[in-house]
């Protein structure tokens, strides 16, 4: 079994609409389904997810989904902020190392990051071959886990300049670190919404942060707070749908390539690249 795990449903809404995921009782802070196939079919068994944002959640959750599912392989999916200026909304970064920041941004540095968590080099190479079939532009690179979200645009481009970080996101090393613990081969790859350049509105952040934390009713409260930001917010929206558009057209084509191979790569952990 493939377990993919997210944050958020407005992640995964394209990839959910795309099989036929039917709901899985899970406990009250998560939501969990899982793809429904006829007996006896060959086609990959898939789980998925979601955990709320935050690392206390994605480990909590990450957790109860390994003993709940005890999949062969997993694979850490969702948005994510760009630090480096060629990628645009929508662009795909599958990492090649996974880091993680603590503390106040004002302390961080690179003798910080410690030592990487490293991904399975043969799910890596099909996540690549996925993207590059679906016609997805892509970066490999290290993908920088922050404990809080990283709202400016000159907070992005020091991580990408300084740290060598090709994005960051909030919940990708603590799964992952999960995955490691069980001995479960994994891979992290995030899709970007906001670029290097981007600084991100004041409501990013004060939203629920549960799995399907609404967005409608604070958004336009915010808006009757702050109509300068209705630009923003709009072009915050189009590059959601982007990058969820993106994450949708990688997993149909990693989904197809498995089930054609009839089965998960095999695990092998790699240090750096990918051949």
């Amino acid at each position: 079994m493939l377990l993919l795990i997210a944050a958020l449903s407005e992640e995964v809404s394209g990839i959910l609409r795309s099989a036929d995921f039917q709901s899985v009782e899970s406990p009250d802070s998560l939501l969990a389904y899982r793809l429904q196939s006829e007996p006896g079919s060959q086609k990959l068994d898939v789980a998925l997810v979601l955990t709320g944002t935050g690392r206390e959640r994605a480990t909590a959750a990450a957790r109860w989904a390994f003993g709940e599912f005890s999949p062969s392989a997993m694979m850490s999916i969702g948005f994510g902020g760009g630090t480096m200026e060629t990628l645009q909304p929508g662009d795909l970064v599958l990492g090649t190392q996974l880091f993680r920041l603590d503390g106040s941004p004002f302390y961080w540095d690179a003798d910080q990051l410690g030592d990487p968590l490293v991904p399975d080099r043969q799910l890596l190479r099909a996540a690549r071959n996925a993207v590059e079939v679906a016609g997805i532009d892509f970066e490999l690179g290290p993908i920088i886990n922050l404990p809080t979200v990283a709202k400016t645009a000159g907070m992005k481009r020091w991580i990408g300049e300084e740290l060598g970080g090709a994005c960051v996101d909030m919940e990708s090393f603590v799964v992952c670190e999960v995955a490691a613990d069980e001995g479960v081969p994994f891979v992290a790859l995030r899709t970007i919404v906001d670029t290097a350049e981007m600084d991100l509105p004041g409501l990013v952040g004060q939203i629920d942060q549960a799995p399907t934390g609404g967005r409608v009713i604070p958004a336009i409260k915010y808006l009757v707070r702050n109509p300068l930001e209705l630009t923003s917010l709009t072009r915050l929206g189009r590059a959601a749908a982007r990058a969820r558009r993106s994450l949708t057209g990688f997993f149909i084509e990693f989904s197809a390539e498995m089930n054609a191979a009839g089965e998960l790569p095999e695990g092998e952990r790699i240090s750096e690249g990918v051949s």
